[in-house]
C-alpha cells in the first residue's frame, strides 16, 4: 500500500464543535427529527453527552510550595474572571433534570418522550406498584433504552455542589422490579412490559443484543449492594442466564449477533463485551483497571473476537463520482447509491493494514462501507477488551476529524454527509476514550465521561442508604405501634434490652 503523504495532523476544533452542540441544546432540531419523536430522551442524551465530552474540569492542582501556590492561586482567579459561563447554566440543569424526572413511570422505569407520559392530574390511586393489576387506562410505558438514557442523564446532569443527589426523585425500587420483568426464560431481554389480562406479563421487543447491555448498565447503576431482608432489596436479574445468553451468541467467525446463526455486527459485539464486564464490575472506584471474570474467561473464542473486530478496520478510499459504471435507471427513487470505499486486494493472503495509509475507517459487518458510528463501536469494544492498541488510531483519527467532522461541527454518518447528533455524539466518544486532548476521558462501558461514572457511584449509594434510613424508622415505628396496642413491651424487646 502506498504510504501516506507527509501532512499535518488534523487537529479538533472544541469551539467549532461547542458552537454546534449548543445550537442543538437550545434550537429545534431540523426536521428530519420528527421520526425520532419517541426517542427524546436518546436525543437529549447525545446532546448533553457531548457537551460534558467538550468541557472537561479544571485540572486538580499538583503539590507545590508555599509561593508556587500562591502564584498559581492568583493565576487562577485571573483565569476564573475571564472564564466563559458554562455551556449549560445551573438553572437550565435543574430544569432538564425535572423534564427527565418527569417522564418516570409508576409501574418503574422511564418512557422515552413527553407523549407518553403520565398526566400530573391523573388519579392513578388505583395502581398497585409491584403487580400492576390495576393498570391506569392509557398509561404510558416505560422502554429500556429510555431508562438508561434518563439515569446517564440525570448524572451528567448532577448538581456540582451535590454530586451524590443525582438520582434523587427516582424509584429505585420500582425500577429494579421493572427490570427483573423484562427478562425472558433464556436469559434475553425485551424492550418494554405489559401486563395483559388473563395473560401475565407479556415481553414485548425483539431478540436484541442491545436490550442485554441496557440491563447489565442499569443493574449496575442502581441495584448496589443491598442484601436480602434489608429495605431496599429487590430480587435480582438472573445474571447467569444473561451471561449464558450472550456468551452463546457468539457466531462461527468469532463476532457476536443477537444469536449464534446470525449475522455479526460491530455495535452487538461491543453491547456483548460491555455487558459482560457489567455483570461483575466492582461497585466503588469502577473506572480504575479492574479484571473481568465473566467476560475474559466465558468467552468462547476470544481470539476469533479480537481477529474479528480488527478486520472490521479498512483503507478508505475516495469516492469516485465521475464512474461510468453507475447505472441512475436502476436506482429507486429516495435511495441513494452505496458505492464501495474499501480496499479488496487481489489475493485474500494480501489482506493487511499498512501503518503508513492516511485515512483508515471501520464498519459494522463485512463488507459494508465506513460509517463514522462504528469507528466507536469498534474502537470502544477493542478498548473494553483491553487491545485498544490494535487499531490503526492515527489514520482512524485523520478519517473521522478530515472526512467526518462537518464545517459547522459535530459528526456526520458517510463522508460528505450533514452532521447528527447521534454520530456527532459517537464521533467525540472514540476520541475521548482513546485519550484525545482536550476532552474528558470517557468510560468504554457506560459511554460517559469518567467523572461522571464517579457520580453515579455516589448516587446510588446515597439511594440505598436512603432506602435503609427509612426502613430503620418504618421498623421503630412498626415497635411504638406494638406496645402502644398490647400495652406492654413484648418480652423480644425486655431481652434486648429495650
Amino acid at each position: 500500500m502506498a504510504e501516506a503523504p507527509d501532512q499535518p495532523e488534523p487537529v479538533l476544533d472544541h469551539e467549532r464543535h461547542l458552537r454546534y452542540w449548543k445550537m442543538c441544546l437550545q434550537s429545534p432540531l431540523p426536521r428530519h427529527y420528527l421520526s425520532n419523536e419517541g426517542n427524546r430522551m436518546a436525543l437529549a442524551y447525545f446532546i448533553i453527552n457531548a457537551i460534558s465530552i467538550l468541557t472537561p474540569p479544571p485540572a486538580a492542582a499538583s503539590p507545590m510550595g508555599g509561593e508556587q501556590q500562591q502564584q498559581q492561586q492568583q493565576q487562577e482567579q485571573q483565569s476564573a474572571s475571564q472564564r466563559k459561563p458554562p455551556l449549560i447554566p445551573p438553572e437550565d440543569r435543574r430544569r432538564l433534570r425535572g423534564w427527565v424526572l418527569s417522564h418516570q413511570q409508576p409501574g418503574g422505569g422511564f418512557a422515552g418522550t413527553s407523549s407518553l407520559v403520565f398526566p400530573l392530574q391523573a388519579p392513578y390511586e388505583q395502581w398497585e406498584r409491584e403487580t400492576g393489576a390495576r393498570e391506569a387506562e392509557g398509561a404510558g410505558l416505560a422502554n429500556l433504552p429510555a431508562t438508561m438514557f434518563a439515569l446517564q442523564l440525570l448524572a451528567l446532569l448532577a448538581d456540582e455542589d451535590d454530586p451524590a443527589g443525582a438520582f434523587r426523585g427516582m424509584d429505585r425500587v420500582q425500577t429494579l422490579r421493572w427490570l427483573r420483568r423484562l427478562q425472558r426464560a433464556d436469559g434475553s431481554f425485551g424492550e418494554v412490559v405489559k401486563l395483559l389480562p388473563g395473560h401475565g406479563w407479556f415481553i414485548g421487543g425483539g431478540y436484541d443484543m442491545r436490550y442485554c447491555y441496557l440491563a447489565a448498565a442499569i443493574r449496575w447503576m442502581l441495584r448496589g449492594d443491598v442484601k436480602e431482608g434489608e429495605p431496599g432489596w429487590v430480587e435480582d436479574i438472573d445474571t447467569r442466564g444473561l451471561a449464558n445468553y450472550i456468551l452463546n451468541s457468539q457466531t462461527y467467525d468469532g463476532g457476536f449477533a443477537g444469536s449464534s446463526q446470525e449475522e455479526p455486527h460491530a455495535g452487538y459485539a461491543y453491547c456483548a463485551i460491555a455487558a459482560l464486564s457489567l455483570l461483575d464490575r466492582p461497585l466503588e472506584n469502577s473506572t480504575a483497571s479492574h479484571p473481568s471474570q465473566t467476560l475474559h474467561s466465558g468467552i468462547r473464542d476470544m481470539p476469533g473476537l479480537i481477529h474479528w473486530l480488527v478486520s472490521r478496520q479498512f483503507a478508505y478510499l475516495e469516492p469516485n463520482y465521475n464512474s461510468d459504471n453507475t447505472d441512475n435507471n436502476n436506482i429507486e427513487e429516495g435511495e441513494e447509491e452505496e458505492e464501495a470505499n474499501f480496499l479488496l486486494p487481489a489475493r485474500l493472503s494480501d489482506l493487511s493494514l499498512s501503518h503508513n495509509l492516511r485515512h483508515v475507517a471501520c464498519n459494522g459487518r463485512c463488507n459494508k462501507v465506513a460509517d463514522s458510528c462504528y469507528t466507536w463501536w469498534v474502537g470502544a469494544a477493542l478498548a473494553n477488551l483491553g487491545r485498544g492498541d490494535l487499531l490503526d488510531w492515527p489514520a482512524l483519527r485523520r478519517f473521522l476529524l478530515d472526512k467526518m467532522a462537518h464545517r459547522v461541527g459535530g459528526f456526520g454518518k458517510h463522508p460528505g454527509d450533514p452532521p447528527d447528533v447521534y454520530h456527532g455524539c459517537f464521533g467525540l466518544a472514540v476520541l475521548a476514550v482513546m485519550g484525545e486532548p482536550g476532552l474528558n476521558r470517557l468510560d468504554g462501558a457506560l459511554a460517559v465521561p469518567v467523572g461522571t461514572v464517579k457520580i453515579i457511584e455516589l448516587a446510588r449509594a446515597a439511594l440505598v442508604e436512603s432506602a435503609r434510613e427509612e426502613g430503620a424508622k418504618l421498623g421503630g415505628r412498626a415497635v411504638e405501634m406494638g406496645i402502644a396496642m398490647r400495652g406492654a413491651k413484648p418480652a423480644w424487646l425486655i431481652e434486648a434490652g429495650g
